[in-house]
């Protein structure tokens, strides 16, 4: 066995002695008695007496062997000592020992044989002699080949001196019975070599699944266990005991169903409950069954195990019992929870929003879809809050994601059950509104959005401050004629007209809409060419001195020379520039062309020009004017920027940084419009303003109420306040002498409107330095516009 290991070979030398050494005392005796009764019937025959001497020599010589073969087994029993190649070689020595004895005997009768009756007796007992021999050492084939070498050889020569017989024959005869032997000794033997290797094979698998088994039971999370049919523990896992703080004894001869008595069935593939009899079914009928997972308290600890089971079945068929193991699966399940809960997790993200909780565009979007598939009547409509940047940049962005929380709050409660409400992103929400009626489906959409409209007017607490939400809600409707696509596009531009109508307001999308809506991005495309063509031109309106009327500057007013439009006001063309950008080029033409102009004007007149939001949030917007005023050679202290106060609120920092860069080098700053937006007295503190400009309202406001009413207390509050604060005051939209008699009582210094004229070209101007000074009181003479 080239191949084979030590410990196989081993195993295969001890097998072989110990076959070998437990049949040879049997065999010696055999011989011993066999050999005596054939040379007992010889003896009368035989011609003189030398048998005795070779009888004694074959009884010792048998017993040594069989002593020897006895006293070796003791040994092994005793010590429990392997047997080596040591003994083999002396089993061998006394295997050959006694075959040349018995092959001396054979022989030697056959010379001294005085008869053919001896004879043929000599010739029937030795092939039995060989045989027998070869048959007890055949899973020693080294021993049977010595024993079946010299007694054939013997047999041979034994043959030779048998003249009565066909000599050659028989021999011939005896070699074939050899050459059989021969054969028969190496295929039994290679058949013990290979029970040897199989038991071997067996018992180190055994050893090897006791062992693991052993483990399994004292270190595995995971119990062993086995029942009587009716499911009466027969065997139970020490794992098992400690789980459970109860000893083998008490837990053996238990039903396994009711170890586990708060225990919730469930299948692993659908993770359903199966109920608290499941297994007691399963166990009813002799089939395998897995994957059934048992929940229980252990120690205070939900465990989780999925419990697998074979029917044992005896010799016979009949069936004796259960086999199975309860595998722990607590970490996989808590592993796949974890799992599901991740996956729901970024299921819910990817179609909801993360701030408000509400579902996302993309969810929005699939749900539009849905109803444009049912071809029912149904509309989509888009909020959108009013000022929410100036919120979120003015307080935070912090306070303006819990201003966007609130605001999903109450959109949810105001929304009709049946509805399906998302946010967009940003500031924008988008609702679908469902079972619309057929008859007046317009008038219930407009009671659905109004609610939504009422339930977002309140005063929203935001930290410290109060903040008072409004909202522009777009809305448009079909009776399944128009894909989802078309209705956002249509709720789109009717949001556009309600923010571009004052906000605050609810619009349905009308069929001319989309035309206003071309016709506004048609407005964007030529003013781009209007900056370029030298379409824009600058007229002034004076700002004087309240009480002697001179001109102390002139404000620059951009006008629009369009192609198709004619003249426009910038109340027409500058939102829209405002949003596509393009006032940032009209801006910085306005200055440059005012600059110039005001070269040629007296040295102590302003020039005032307005400055957008969005100019004055540029981040070189200080070095831009510079650079004009440098290039143009105008003073910094004629130039005066306008800004309003909606140019404060949209970022408040960048505002303050800028005018006080400005201020530093020394261009005059006003906050115009000042008392209908957001700003205070706190800015007026911190902003580095050099003048207020009353809005137009209140000088209106003059002419519908009496002497001490609230408009005439709120001017000459400001003008005592700016008189503290040393700021000029100029009240816009004086329009008449009653308003500009009343401004002077109060105190206001500076005075603008059509009382003095309308605005008019650069070459106009200089008419207005004529104008006389009127004394307080008089008839104010009012100087046509060139």
């Amino acid at each position: 066995m080239p191949d084979a290991t030590a410990q196989v070979r081993a195993a295969l030398l001890n097998g072989q002695l110990r076959n070998l050494l437990r049949v040879v005392p049997w065999f010696a005796a055999s011989n011993v008695y066999t050999a005596g009764a054939v040379f007992y019937t010889l003896w009368p025959f035989v011609h003189g007496r030398p048998w005795l001497p070779w009888l004694a020599g074959l009884v010792l010589a048998h017993l040594a062997w069989a002593g020897h073969a006895m006293l070796t087994v003791r040994r092994v029993q005793r010590t429990g000592q392997l047997l080596d190649m040591r003994d083999m070689y002396l089993s061998a020595g006394w295997c050959a020992c006694c075959a040349l004895v018995c092959g001396l005997g054979i022989y030697g009768g056959a010379l001294l044989a005085g008869d053919d009756a001896s004879r043929l007796l000599l010739s029937a007992y030795t092939p039995g002699l060989i045989a027998t021999g070869v048959l007890v050492g055949i899973t020693t084939p080294l021993l049977s080949f010595i024993w079946l070498a010299i007694l054939t050889v013997a047999a041979c020569l034994m043959v030779a001196q048998l003249d009565f017989l066909a000599q050659g024959m028989t021999i011939v005869l005896l070699c074939c019975y050899a050459f059989i032997l021969t054969v028969a000794l190496l295929f039994a033997s290679r058949l013990f070599v290979k029970r040897i290797e199989a038991e071997q094979a067996t018992e180190q698998e055994r050893q090897i699944v006791g062992l693991l088994l052993r483990d399994f039971e004292t270190d595995a999370r995971d119990w062993l266990w086995e029942s009587r049919p009716s499911g009466e523990l027969t065997r139970v896992g020490v794992r098992l005991c400690e789980l459970l703080g109860r000893s083998q004894d008490e837990l053996l001869g238990q039903p396994l169903g009711t170890l586990f008595s708060q225990a919730r069935l469930l299948s692993v593939g659908s993770d359903v409950e199966v109920g608290p009899h499941a297994l007691g079914r399963l166990m009813a009928v002799c089939q395998p069954f897995n994957g059934l997972v048992m929940e229980a308290r252990v120690q205070g600890e939900l465990r989780s195990w999925a419990l697998s089971a074979r029917p044992l079945v005896g010799a016979d068929g009949a069936w004796t019992g259960w086999r199975g193991v309860g595998v722990d699966v607590s970490d996989a399940r808590a592993r796949e929870a974890e799992s599901a809960v991740r996956e729901y997790h970024l299921h819910y993200l990817a179609h909801h929003d993360a701030l408000t909780g509400l579902p996302n565009r993309r969810a929005f979007l699939d749900e539009a879809e849905k109803e444009q598939a049912t071809q029912g009547r149904w509309a989509l409509a888009l909020v959108d809050l009013d000022h929410f940047k100036t919120v979120n940049e003015s307080l935070g962005h912090a306070a303006g994601d819990e201003l966007l929380c609130s605001v999903a709050r109450r959109l949810r409660k105001a929304t009709q059950g049946g509805d399906a409400l998302a946010r967009l992103g940003g500031d924008e929400f988008a609702l679908v509104l469902r079972h619309l009626p057929a008859q007046g489906c317009e008038a219930e959409i407009e009671r659905r959005l109004g609610h939504v409209l009422d339930a977002l007017r309140v005063q929203e607490r935001i930290g410290e401050y109060r903040v008072d939400v409004r909202a522009s809600i777009g809305a448009a409707w079909t009776n399944g004629a128009l894909t989802a696509g078309d209705l956002l596009r249509q709720a789109d531009t009717a949001l556009y007209v309600a923010k571009n109508g004052g906000r605050d307001a609810l619009r349905l999308h009308a069929p001319g809409m989309s035309d206003r809506l071309r016709e506004r991005l048609a407005m964007v495309s030529d003013l781009s060419l209007a900056v370029e063509l030298d379409q824009f031109d600058v007229e002034y309106m004076g700002l004087r001195d309240a009480g002697s009327l001179r001109v102390q500057g002139y404000e620059a007013l951009v006008r629009w020379r369009h192609p198709r439009h004619g003249r426009l006001s910038p109340a027409f063309f500058i939102p829209v520039a405002e949003e596509s950008g393009i006032v940032v080029q009209i801006g910085m033409w306005v200055l440059e062309r005012a600059c110039r102009d005001a070269l040629a004007w007296p040295h102590d007149t302003l020039v005032a020009v307005n400055v957008s939001p969005v100019q004055l949030a540029l981040p070189r917007f200080v070095e831009s004017v510079m650079e004009v005023l440098q290039r143009v050679g105008l003073p910094p202290s004629r130039l005066e920027l306008e800004v309003t106060e909606t140019a404060l609120t949209r970022d408040a920092g960048s505002a303050r940084t800028a005018l006080q860069r400005l201020r530093a080098l020394g261009v005059r700053t006003a906050i115009d419009d000042f008392g209908v937006g957001y700003s205070s007295m706190a800015q007026l503190r911190e902003l580095p303003f050099d003048r207020i400009k009353l809005d137009q309202s209140f000088a209106a406001a003059l002419l519908r109420e009496q002497a001490g009413g609230m408009t005439h207390s709120i001017i000459a509050s400001v003008v005592l306040l700016a008189n503290t604060m040393r700021l000029d005051v100029t009240a816009e939209g004086v329009e008449q002498a009653e308003q500009l008699r009343t401004l002077r009582a109060l105190g206001c210094p500076t005075v603008q409107g059509h009382l003095f004229g309308l605005p008019a070209g650069a070459d106009s101007v200089g008419g207005r330095h004529r104008l006389a000074t009127a004394p307080a009181g008089a008839q104010v003479v009012v100087q046509p516009a060139a």
